[in-house]
C-alpha cells in the first residue's frame, strides 16, 4: 500500500489574508478566522489536484514494494540540491535507514534514483514546498486560491453538491500544473 502524508513546516497561509479579502471586497474583520479557513480550504484543493505543496512541507511517501530504480515522488516542487532520506520498512514494521546509493532529482515532478535498487518497502522523506510564505507561491496559483476562497465564502452555509467542486478560474489554472501521466 502506498501513502503520502504532508506536515507543513508552519502555520503560514499560501495567500495573505488582506489579498483574500481584497479580492472578494471584504472591508470588515469580523469573518477573518473564517476566511483563513476558506483559505486553507482552497489551498487544500489547489495542492491535492494538482501534487504541488504550495509551503514548505515535509513529504513522507511510502511505496508498496520497491518499484524499480527511479521512484516518481508524488509531491513536488523540490529544491535542486535537497536531501532525501529513505529507509525499508521490514516486514516487522522496523525501518532500516539506506545511507546511499540514491539521489533525489528536483523539481516539479520529483524523482529518486537509485543506483542499487533496495528490496521492499521503502519510506522517502523529502521537502517540497515553493517556499514559507505566501511570497513564494506563484501568482497564478496564488490567484485561483483567492478565487476558490472567495466561491465558498459566497456559497458559505449553502453549497450545493450539483455544481463543480472548483471555481471555472481555479480548474483552469490547475489544470496547467497537473501532472500528466500515462
Amino acid at each position: 500500500m502506498t501513502t503520502t502524508e504532508r506536515t507543513p513546516l508552519n502555520d503560514n497561509l499560501p495567500i495573505t489574508l488582506a489579498e483574500a479579502k481584497e479580492h472578494t471586497r471584504i472591508t470588515f474583520s469580523d469573518d477573518d478566522t473564517a476566511i483563513a479557513d476558506m483559505i486553507r480550504s482552497a489551498a487544500a484543493d489547489v495542492e491535492a489536484m494538482t501534487g504541488l505543496a504550495l509551503l514548505a512541507t515535509t513529504i513522507t511517501h511510502t511505496t508498496g514494494d520497491c518499484p524499480g530504480s527511479i521512484i516518481d515522488l508524488p509531491v513536488g516542487p523540490v529544491a535542486s540540491g535537497a536531501v532525501a532520506t529513505v529507509a525499508v520498512i521490514e516486514l516487522d514494521g522496523s525501518a532500516t535507514a539506506v545511507a546511499s546509493g540514491f539521489w533525489l532529482e528536483g523539481g516539479r515532478y520529483p524523482r529518486l534514483h537509485f543506483t542499487t535498487t533496495p528490496g521492499g518497502r521503502l519510506r522517502i522523506t523529502y521537502p517540497a514546498g515553493y517556499g514559507e510564505d505566501a511570497d513564494s507561491v506563484p501568482r497564478d496559483l496564488g490567484l485561483a486560491i483567492c478565487e476558490q476562497a472567495a466561491r465558498l465564502y459566497d456559497q458559505r452555509g449553502g453549497i450545493s453538491d450539483k455544481g463543480p467542486a472548483l471555481s471555472a478560474h481555479t480548474a483552469r489554472v490547475i489544470a496547467r500544473y497537473r501532472r500528466v501521466r500515462l
